[in-house]
């Protein structure tokens, strides 16, 4: 696929691995539509990529995923603005392991993925008058590998792998001209990240914080550049679909269908 004149929905583009997306895809020539729950935000960065790439090739659309009703919204909008969608990324993450926040890891994570990729086959489906194109769902080594220190962040990447490769096999799905690639990167070098990385001294152990650190260490640390150079080959190549690609620091980049527990 030639990105050049393709519209793209990408959510959580507003920082992090989203915005390198965002960023990267409009330096390739598609339109792209940004979709995140920060408004304030996300209209500045609008304001700030309409001055470098053009007022008609970008636009943001206000979105929580966890809501049906503002998610579809964000579709409607992007299609009679820019048209499409031909790309749709969804990116939009968080991480959280505490009693108050867990529960919001799975909705946003998991259950926000799929309801993005559920919209997004109705959208683009060319038995519903779309015109086909391609899905990357963001998962995380954390669902490929048991991370001790982010187990309901993991269950929630491990639910995204399994259900896009399974309906990248769906009779259906390869009847409607629209690919589903996984996308398992390591250590990213983002808010989140660092986030994690750093701690919180006054509820992490010493021993906690020495072994997150030794376990970063092994892994290495991947820059937001380099995740993005491997997501635009992934949209870029139609003969990959059901594809897990892995990527960290240390490794590179591997692309595999094997199913989970034999990757």
């Amino acid at each position: 696929m030639q990105i050049s004149g393709k519209v793209a929905l990408v959510t959580g583009g507003i920082s992090g691995i989203g915005q390198g997306f965002v960023e990267a895809l409009l330096a390739g020539g598609a339109k792209v539509s940004i979709v995140d729950f920060n408004e304030e935000a996300g209209r500045a960065t609008e304001k700030d990529l309409a001055e470098k790439y053009g007022s008609s090739n970008v636009i943001f659309c206000p979105c929580n995923v966890t809501s049906q009703e503002q998610f579809e919204e964000a579709f409607r909008r992007t299609r009679g603005v820019l048209g499409g969608p031909d790309i749709v990324v969804n990116n939009a993450g968080v991480g959280g392991e505490t009693d108050d926040k867990w529960e919001s890891v799975i909705d946003i994570n998991l259950k926000g993925t799929l309801r993005g990729t559920r919209l997004a086959l109705k959208y683009m489906s060319e038995a519903g008058g779309g015109s086909g194109g391609v899905i990357v769902n963001m998962a995380s080594m954390a669902g490929v590998n048991p991370n001790p220190f982010a187990p309901v962040y993991g269950a929630s990447k491990a639910g995204i792998i399994h259900a896009t490769r399974s309906l990248a096999i769906s009779p259906d799905v390869q009847k409607s001209g629209i690919r589903l690639n996984v996308m398992c990167p390591a250590f990213v070098d983002t808010p989140m990240f660092r986030n994690m990385a750093s701690g919180d001294a006054s509820q992490t152990s010493s021993s906690d914080q020495m072994a997150v650190k030794a376990f970063v260490d092994h892994i290495g640390v991947m820059s937001v550049d380099e995740v993005a150079a491997a997501f635009l080959d992934l949209v870029k190549d139609e003969t990959r679909s059901g594809i897990i690609l892995r990527c960290a620091k240390k490794t590179g980049i591997q692309y595999s269908t094997l199913s989970v527990q034999d990757v």
